[in-house]
């Protein structure tokens, strides 16, 4: 039923774009079968492949760098609350800069190239996996952890088993927001300064006033989005696995 519901909300979907199209024209929306029409058009070409490929490398790169410190960060932290406590305004402070403002910035010390868009993307995101991370840490039961170091476990079997474990919700919730932001941190800097990617596709459709390439382009970010959460899903559902339904439970 989920699935029939999605398709026939998408077949809606299509079909106001097309009325919409209709009724505005075509320098306003572009029509969905111009758009499947060029898709064609720029795999053909290659152009495609190398466009979405600059994209996906600079926000992988990008999430991994700051990703991971997001992630492992909090979990450092844990061993030195009043560390983690005196360095709360700061964390608070560089969450509100504007990471747009950084762009140019970025580009001015790292060039054009792969590096600014990475460093960008990392800036981004990690901030999202960071808070959401330390929020996980900082759920973990007191009485649990200082049980299970009673019965003579190290330090490593604490953050493994009852840490890591307890956030990795969290972790999954930060991830929701952070992959699909990967994404657009690296089209962004794409905008700005680049002689690639599905950001510098859709810059370069708009300077020529080309309504079909500029709606392939985000539809594509679109659909880069859509399958990256998708895999997601897939692996949030694996890694969960072993929590209890709420049905289960009884709420």
């Amino acid at each position: 039923m989920i699935i029939a519901g999605r398709a026939l909300l998408g077949v809606v979907v299509l079909a106001l774009w097309q009325a919409a199209h209709l009724a505005l024209g075509a320098a306003w929306i572009a029509s969905p079968i111009d758009i499947l029409g060029r898709l064609a058009e720029i795999t053909a070409s290659g152009e495609l492949l190398r466009h979405t490929q600059a994209t996906l490398t600079e926000s992988a790169f990008g999430f991994l760098l700051g990703g991971g410190a997001g992630i492992l960060l909090p979990f450092g932290l844990r061993l030195s609350p009043r560390l983690t406590a005196a360095l709360d305004p700061f964390f608070a402070a560089a969450t509100g800069v504007p990471k747009l403002a950084l762009a140019p910035l970025l580009i001015l010390w790292f060039g054009i190239g792969i590096v600014s868009k990475v460093a960008f993307v990392a800036a981004v995101v990690f901030f999202f996996l960071f808070f959401s991370t330390l929020a996980g840490v900082r759920s973990i039961e007191p009485q649990l952890a200082a049980a299970v170091r009673v019965l003579g476990a190290r330090e490593w079997t604490v953050t493994w088993e009852i840490a890591w474990h307890t956030a990795l919700p969290y972790i999954f919730a930060g991830l929701k927001v952070a992959l699909p932001r990967a994404i657009s941190a690296a089209v962004v800097g794409e905008f700005i300064a680049a002689d690639r990617g599905l950001g510098y596709y859709i810059n370069n459709a708009r300077a020529m006033a080309d309504t079909v390439g500029l709606f392939t382009g985000v539809v594509l970010v679109t659909l880069l989005v859509l399958a990256i959460d998708a895999g997601l899903e897939r692996l949030q559902a694996r890694s969960l696995a072993w929590r209890p339904l709420a049905r289960d439970v009884g709420v």
